[in-house]
């Protein structure tokens, strides 16, 4: 019994001693900073993905545009210098789809001009787990050929890559726009 309890002090005693607590200290400061440096790196690249498609039921282009809710947020307070701004709020979500507006065209393009934009209808907003999508809507079919341009948060983010996804008669067809692309061109077929 007496040789237990002097086993249970020279624990408490080895630990109390100053070079094993500053090497446990050390040690669980490399391993919180190893932590921090492997999340650094799978840190995401700001992007949207929008994606334009026919809705049989209504003969009509639906536009959605996803978003990342953090990057989106950041956006619109930078933009509107509104730090208070929140995609919580209906007022939020608004002037992202306002934003949006703004900085997403679909333009139909005649030889090699590209022609007045198409009137999208805005129609609104919704948050989606991490995510926030804003809706528009084309009423018609897309012309054969057009012209999109899309700006959204490139004004914020000089990194961001947005995609613009174009599903029509079972094909897709992708436009990527980074750094300083500002039109590009696709075939309706």
């Amino acid at each position: 019994m007496k040789r237990k309890a002097v086993v249970t002090s020279r624990k408490l005693y080895r630990w109390s001693q100053p070079v094993i607590k500053q090497q446990f200290i050390i040690r669980l400061t490399g391993a919180a900073i190893l932590c921090i440096a492997a999340f650094s790196y799978a840190d995401r690249q700001p992007g949207s993905l929008s994606t334009i498609k026919s809705n049989a039921s209504t003969g009509n282009i639906e536009i959605i545009h996803r978003l990342h809710t953090h990057d989106a947020e950041l956006g619109i307070m930078t933009s509107y210098s509104d730090r208070s701004l929140t995609l919580d709020n209906l007022v939020g979500r608004a002037k992202l789809a306002l934003y949006i507006e703004e900085r997403f065209v679909v333009a139909e393009v005649s030889g090699d001009r590209i022609g007045a934009p198409l009137i999208l209808d805005l129609i609104g907003a919704e948050l989606d787990g991490d995510f926030v999508l804003v809706y528009q809507e084309f009423g018609g079919e897309l012309p054969s050929h057009i012209a999109v341009r899309d700006d959204i948060l490139r004004d914020v983010f000089p990194e961001q890559v947005n995609q613009v996804n174009i599903a029509t008669g079972g094909e897709v067809r992708s436009l990527i726009f980074q750094g300083d692309d500002h039109w590009q061109f696709t075939n309706i077929d």
